[in-house]
């Protein structure tokens, strides 16, 4: 009747086996798992941290906890007011400070002012290099030890930078 008789056979008897298996493993599933493990009704709290903090972060109810943005926020109010309280302890105490700068010859305004800059004598470069290209005082800078004393104005290290 079939050509493929044996195919069949097998088929079926694999079908009838992997159902049997099946249904055994659902009748065996249930008793592993009440041996191995209590119900959450039976712990007492300490059991039930314990049993959960397998699978998630267990806190306190009372344990405040911050996102990063308000983690953030919190980290910066505490850096303005130690900051404040450093400011206000040491604010009058102490004495101005003095910078000391080293143009070399063939340095132009750019290169001077990025050495300003960065030693902290002027808050930002441009308005010197405008300053200087407006009164052609580039060809002007003296080579050598410059000595800078606390914050000075504009025309202040334009003086200095063009004076022995």
């Amino acid at each position: 009747m079939f050509k493929n008789k044996s195919m069949l056979y097998g088929l079926g008897i694999g079908l009838i086996a992997g159902s049997a298996l099946l249904q055994l493993m659902n009748f065996s599933a249930p008793a592993a798992a009440v041996q191995g493990r209590q119900d959450a009704d039976d712990m007492d709290p300490q059991q039930l941290k314990q049993a959960a903090s397998v699978y998630y972060q267990v806190y306190e109810k009372d344990q405040k906890l911050y996102s990063q943005s308000q983690a953030d926020v919190l980290v910066q109010q505490k850096l303005k007011e130690s900051s404040e309280r450093q400011t206000a302890a040491d604010g009058a105490k102490q004495p101005e400070k003095e910078v000391y700068i080293y143009i070399s010859k063939g340095m132009n305004a750019g290169d001077v002012a990025e050495l300003l800059l960065q030693s902290g004598v002027i808050p930002e470069r441009k308005p010197l290099e405008d300053e200087m290209w407006k009164q052609r005082l580039n060809d002007k800078i003296v080579a050598g030890l410059h000595v800078f004393k606390g914050p000075q104005e504009l025309a202040q290290v334009l003086s200095n930078l063009t004076s022995q």
